[in-house]
């Protein structure tokens, strides 16, 4: 039985709902992280007071998941555009998913 690996870096608010699709499709193994990354929107402008003063700084990174997941090769692209289907917002910062090759097998 080959083994792919699937990584999703998505929206922390859709980390559950990702792990639940890759629960249901048969993951073998599924772990999750709180990451910070950032992509094509460039981080995020941040206000904190100082003193009494309000300033504003900008943050290069943003928080995200990371789901680590084990599947059958035959089931990675289903799994994928299922992932893709629950995440995609049409804007900067829905993610990325890569499928690597598990070795040893």
């Amino acid at each position: 039985m080959p083994l792919k690996e699937i990584v999703a870096i998505v929206r922390p608010e859709r980390a559950l709902d990702t792990e639940e699709i890759l629960l249901s499709h048969g993951a073998l193994y599924v772990a999750r992280q709180s990451v910070f990354g950032r992509g094509k929107e460039m981080g995020q402008r941040l206000f904190r007071s100082w003193f009494g003063r309000w300033k504003s700084q900008t943050s290069p990174y943003l928080r995200k998941a990371k789901l680590s997941a084990l599947v059958e090769a035959k089931d990675a692209p289903k799994i994928v555009r299922k992932i893709i289907e629950k995440n995609r917002t049409r804007q900067f910062g829905d993610g990325r998913i890569f499928v690597l090759p598990v070795a040893g097998e």
